[in-house]
């Protein structure tokens, strides 16, 4: 395999010298391709992260979880290759990052928390994180930060055509496929993918006794989907439906330390998505409706393949939708409002065939939000926001706030932000009323959270220079969490016991240059410091207290590296993580293990061809280049290094 696919690389190089080169000027600056959704003023004070067009193109084949991991402050829980990855956002749970597509909010009701894994990159156009407070303009509830991303109409579009193949190590096939079509008034665009794997590559296993290499087992998944989108553009109004649908089917491999009988696990999820819109917009003013539907079904299963005894076959159904009402008004460039409504609707059904057991429950949630953003001198604007919410009868009158930006120059090269927010985060469904250890008498988590910040950029001809370095604190009060059940029982039961402290900082910096007129540079990073941890348990009592929460890395860092030679490139990206403990008491012993840091570097070289409206790009990547020996779970493997060749296919009319 190995062989192969740098066979098909030095071909690809040879056939490139016989076609004349044309020398790479469309690649500029990193901060002229960022895609900001919104003006700046309305963005005075609000801490906004937006992954720029390099970084997508470089993850095109990968899915959303990969693309945070690699080059955001965010940690991606991972499961494994292939399997569930959850993000904690500034040291909070999963259930604290939100995740919205175009304006509709896409965590699971059931659990509260989102697998970015099921998301694929080639879906997107854009992708922005809202820190901290800033989330309060997306919707509440994000204790620790917002994920947006986002699908747009190209209105210069007649005819595009789009392929993507990826061959990659342990029998895993990559393709994905895009069409579209119109004209200044109406557009069509269809994306399909499919990534399917056998997943079964070979590690050391630390978890038994004796100590042996092997090979994973039982870990193949296949994964398929299609989103549609149609645009319509009326002089003043804008008409827009995006349907998504989303088949995983998982088969989930047994942990290093399992040593019982061989067994049979599987989860497959199944997505249906729907959001339509209406725009009307004026010169001072824009009037939206929003309509969205979001239909999941995940299935779970565990047998014994020896005995044939069936542990688990359960059924999760859940159905969201919601209406929106957006009103934006500029009556100036240095004053804007924001008004909206949003009303959500969500119903589950969970039944496990085996345990005869489940629940049927629904909730309806409204929430009001009434911005104003001000620009009260050239130096200085101010955002202030608050929410309103409703959740299944309960009124929370007021989740407010404050974002200031002061310009240090008069050419804006520098600046502070301040933002200070109290923010709700309701708890989910099975928290409610999972059976057993539902508690239907739960608290929303609260909290005051806060975030000061320094930005500098600065160009000179061809170069280009940007940081940031960011302090953020937040204090949440009555944090759920699940313990074994206070009367003795079996089973595990959800309370409203700790009050976490999570605080820390970032840090964001970009290089780029163009050396000689013939190569250009990219040089990006960003490292974060989380400290979170339990503050209120009674140190006798409760080992948890002042540690650091289990599984959230006190340090995590990314570089990336890219250099441009009319077209031919090369990427590095090296992504780092800390230290996570697995016990709440933070005990480092042969019976309570930690997960070491580790460091991954992921090269990618490649070319592109550029043939008037028909342009080809291959590359060469390799994975875990150092083959660094690691777990982001305990007792879950993770590949060595693994290689892949990909073919970009571009059509344009």
């Amino acid at each position: 395999m190995k062989f192969k696919v740098i066979l098909c690389l030095l071909v690809l190089v040879f056939i490139a010298e016989k076609i004349e080169a044309q020398k790479l000027t469309d690649t500029i600056p990193i901060q002229e391709v960022q895609v900001f959704g919104k003006r700046t003023i309305e963005e005075a004070g609000m801490l906004v992260t937006h992954i720029d067009t390099l970084e997508f193109q470089m993850m095109k084949a990968q899915t959303v979880s990969e693309l945070l991991s690699s080059f955001s402050p965010v940690f991606l829980k991972s499961y494994g290759r292939g399997s569930a990855a959850t993000a904690s956002f500034r040291g909070t749970a999963p259930s604290h990052t939100q995740l919205y597509w175009n304006g509709i909010k896409l965590n699971s009701s059931m659990r509260g928390d989102v697998d970015f894994s099921l998301f694929p990159v080639y879906f997107i156009d854009n992708i922005s994180l809202l820190h901290g407070g800033s989330s309060l303009q997306s919707g509440s509830g994000a204790l620790g930060g917002s994920v947006l991303i986002n699908n747009k109409p190209d209105w210069t579009n007649k005819l595009s055509i789009g392929y993507v193949q990826t061959v990659e190590s342990y029998s895993t096939v990559k393709e994905y496929i895009n069409f579209g079509f119109g004209n200044g008034k109406v557009q069509f665009k269809t994306r399909l993918f499919s990534d399917r794997s056998k997943n079964d590559f070979p590690y050391f296993n630390y978890g038994v006794l004796p100590m042996h290499e092997t090979k994973q087992k039982n870990a193949a998944y296949k994964k398929s989907g299609i989103l549609q989108e149609v645009y319509l553009r009326l002089n003043n109004q804008t008409l827009s439906a995006k349907i998504w649908a989303y088949q995983s089917d998982r088969d989930l491999p047994q942990l290093m330390s399992f040593e019982g009988d061989a067994r049979k696990e599987t989860q497959n999820d199944q997505n249906y998505r729907a959001i339509f819109s209406w725009k009307y917009i004026t010169e001072k003013s824009k009037l939206e409706w929003i309509g969205g539907a979001s239909l999941n079904e995940l299935d779970y299963f565990r047998s014994s393949t020896e005995s044939g005894f069936v542990n688990f076959n359960s059924q999760s159904k859940e159905k969201s939708y919601t209406s929106q009402v957006n009103f934006d008004w500029n009556p100036k460039e240095t004053l804007s409002f924001n008004w909206s409504l949003n009303t959500t609707f969500d119903q589950v059904s969970v039944f496990d065939r085996v345990q005869k057991s489940g629940y049927d429950k629904n909730q309806l949630a409204m929430s009001l939000l009434n911005a104003g953003h001000f620009q009260l001198a050239p130096e200085v604007s101010l955002s202030l926001l608050f929410r309103s919410e409703i959740y299944n009868s309960k009124l929370i009158i007021l989740i407010p706030t404050l974002g200031i930006e002061y310009y240090l120059n008069e050419k804006k090269e520098s600046s502070l932000k301040m933002n200070l927010s109290r923010n709700y985060h309701q708890p989910g469904l099975n928290d409610l009323y999972w059976i057993p250890g539902g508690n239907p008498d739960l608290k929303p988590e609260n909290g005051y959270e806060g975030d000061l910040s320094y930005s500098l950029s600065a160009r000179h001809e061809k170069t280009t220079i940007s940081a940031q370095i960011t302090g953020f604190a937040s204090m949440i009060n009555d944090w759920i969490v699940w313990q074994p059940a206070s009367n003795g029982a079996y089973y595990w039961e959800a309370s409203n016991l700790r009050k976490v402290f999570a605080r820390g900082a970032e840090f964001q910096t970009s290089f780029q240059s163009e050396i000689a007129n013939a190569v250009l540079i990219n040089l990006k990073g960003n490292y974060s410091y989380t400290a979170t941890s339990n503050v209120d348990a009674v140190p006798s009592v409760d080992g948890s207290r002042g540690k650091q929460l289990i599984y959230i890395p006190k340090h995590k860092a990314n570089i990336f590296a890219e250099a441009d030679f009319r077209n031919y490139y090369l990427k590095i990206n090296a992504p780092f993580t800390g230290k996570r403990y697995t016990s709440s008491n933070n005990v480092e012993s042969d019976y309570e293990k930690v997960l070491n840091p580790y460091c991954l570097v992921n090269l990618s070289c490649g070319k592109q061809f550029n043939l008037n409206v028909f342009k080809v790009d291959a590359s060469l990547n390799i994975e875990n280049l150092a083959n660094a020996d690691y777990m982001a779970i305990l007792w879950r493997p993770m590949p060595g290094r693994y290689y892949s060749l990909t073919l970009m296919f571009n059509y344009r009319k």
